[in-house]
């Protein structure tokens, strides 16, 4: 089954040496008195703290740029703040309010009684994910998570009033997850989620595990939509082994429109020769690719070897540039063939070729990217192909990873 995945940033940082800290007073909105205990941390990154007796928090070793800063605690509501971190930063303070129900999302329709029992496997197939590492990222709280399955819209919702917590033991990170959204529509195999994770790193038994730890992490970094974040950024995407390509999905509809157009220009060419092919010249390349496209193959490649700088625009934030581009972009990486987990859901053995994904546009808008490979409004960045099916906890880094491979 194709799946797309509508993927969704969350953490926006400027790349700089220098380093910074924000601090920050917590309380209770209704009696203002501080709050200790207060789960405080920065979207995607290994930056977590709590507060301590007097409400106080301080998170350092920061570069400067814009985060999101996200706030937790059992009997609140989680208080999601975007925070500009500068050379001059003035101390926070927040008011917490208490919630009012417990699931309010699920008050209209009622959940699964016996929700993980029957979604168990596929919310870990979706937002676990399927690859090798998969097996060894363990949710340590499966029973925080509750599911609604609408029989009439055929679609699976599922929440959490509780962080969840994954142990990633291939990797060597604990991840804590604030689930916002999870959300599978099977009628036309779509998944989209939204959460704030923040990285813990799990303590290596020995130089063994850690050299493995850091091997892997370099390994799912490499070819990985972060990696080419980053890389288009800064304009080496080609260097760092990406390859852009326009291209086109091909309906059977648009294949029997361009069979019957190739038809009709063979019979004009029959009744005046190789004049009834000149006004066609331009499409000619594509019509071809069109009719030659095997029994398995739905896409033809329009244009080959973009430049990302063709694809960035100017942005208002002097911190981000902006992606924009029309149609269907193609990105192979040349330098890791597909996994076997993922060539046994294709309809075709591809093993022996490089990692392909797809992007495009639900609207006409721009996606601000940033130089630690990050990405915002990304509701409006559809990913299929390889990136759909491994972009996925098991395999995910924090935004503040460097490869030092």
């Amino acid at each position: 089954m194709k799946l797309t995945l509508i993927a969704v940033l969350l953490l926006l940082v400027k790349w700089s040496d220098a380093q910074y800290s924000i601090q920050g007073r917590i309380v209770d909105g209704e009696t203002q008195q501080p709050l200790e205990g207060i789960s405080v941390f920065l979207s995607n990154t290994t930056k977590g703290s709590a507060t301590n007796h007097k409400g106080e928090f301080v998170l350092d070793n920061l570069k400067v740029g814009k985060y999101e800063l996200v706030i937790t605690a059992v009997n609140f509501e989680e208080h999601i703040l975007p925070i500009q971190v500068t050379e001059k930063n003035e101390t926070l303070t927040v008011k917490l309010t208490r919630k009012a129900t417990v699931l309010n999302e699920v008050t209209v329709e009622p959940y699964d009684k016996d929700g993980w029992d029957k979604w168990g496997d596929s919310f870990k197939t979706y937002l676990v994910g399927s690859s090798h590492l998969a097996k060894n990222c363990i949710l340590k709280n499966p029973d925080a998570i509750k599911f609604q399955y609408n029989s009439k819209l055929n679609r699976l919702r599922a929440f959490s009033n509780e962080r969840l917590l994954f142990d990633n033991t291939d990797l060597g990170y604990r991840v804590i997850y604030l689930l916002s959204k999870f959300e599978i529509d099977f009628n036309d195999a779509t998944f989209s989620f939204r959460g704030y994770p923040v990285f813990e790193e799990l303590r290596p038994k020995s130089k063994t595990e850690m050299a493995r730890w850091a091997k892997l992490r370099s390994d799912i970094y490499r070819g990985s939509l972060h990696h080419f974040i980053r890389s288009l950024y800064f304009n080496r995407s080609s260097s760092d082994g990406f390859t852009i390509r326009e291209v086109k999905f091909i309906t059977p509809e648009e294949s029997r429109r361009v069979k019957n157009i190739l038809k009709s220009m063979h019979r004009s060419e029959d009744q005046a020769g190789v004049g009834g092919w000149a006004n066609e010249k331009d499409s000619m390349d594509y019509y071809v690719k069109v009719k030659n496209l095997s029994f398995n193959d739905n896409m033809v490649v329009v244009r080959d070897n973009i430049s990302g700088d063709n694809l960035l625009t100017r942005s208002t934030d002097p911190n981000s540039k902006s992606l924009f581009f029309k149609g269907e972009l193609q990105i192979l990486y040349l330098n890791k063939k597909i996994p076997i987990e993922y060539a046994n859901t294709l309809p075709v053995n591809r093993r022996n070729e490089a990692i392909q994904s797809e992007i495009s546009l639900r609207i006409d808008t721009p996606v601000a990217i940033y130089p630690n490979g990050t990405y915002y409004n990304g509701l409006n960045l559809l990913i299929d192909g390889y990136w759909a099916w491994s972009e996925r906890i098991a395999t995910m880094l924090p935004g503040d990873y460097v490869d030092g491979k």
